[in-house]
């Protein structure tokens, strides 16, 4: 027996996904851009600066695979290298755009580090979540 072809993602979650990448995007942005004292005070506990990159892009990962996975019919693999890519670039942009955001100390290459770890940390994870609990309904781009 065959298994049956891959059901297509309904369009409604495709929009969903790629608003949660533009959201996120934009959340990135807006936090960058208050000065580094206003930040401190949004923030409820006081978390390591480099382990809040990596959380943070790590969840745009996840935004972004998912997104990827169900409007491209790009293989896993491709899908990790890309978001990596993609948001280590976003990361970079960021530290630049933090030069000129007053009391923020902008291009710190560990920052980029820990956004560019938690990039490959989270597409990755997304992979091997997907791959550990395969859908019986497998949500693809739609045509394939």
């Amino acid at each position: 027996m065959t298994p049956s072809a891959p059901a297509p993602a309904p369009p409604w979650l495709r929009v969903l996904a790629w608003t949660g990448v533009v959201l996120w995007a934009v959340t990135i942005t807006v936090l960058s851009s208050l000065p580094g004292d206003r930040l401190k005070e949004l923030s409820p506990f006081e978390l390591w600066d480099k382990a809040a990159h990596f959380l943070a892009y790590a969840a745009g990962a996840v935004n972004l695979a998912l997104a990827l996975r169900w409007t491209t019919a790009w293989p896993w693999k491709r899908i990790i290298i890309f978001t990596s890519v993609a948001l280590s670039g976003f990361g970079v942009i960021d530290e630049i755009h933090q030069l000129y955001t007053p009391h923020r100390s902008g291009a710190d290459p560990f920052d980029w580090t820990a956004d560019t770890l938690g990039a490959a940390a989270g597409a990755l994870a997304t992979c091997l979540i997907h791959a550990r609990y395969p859908s019986t309904r497998r949500l693809t781009p739609a045509g394939d």
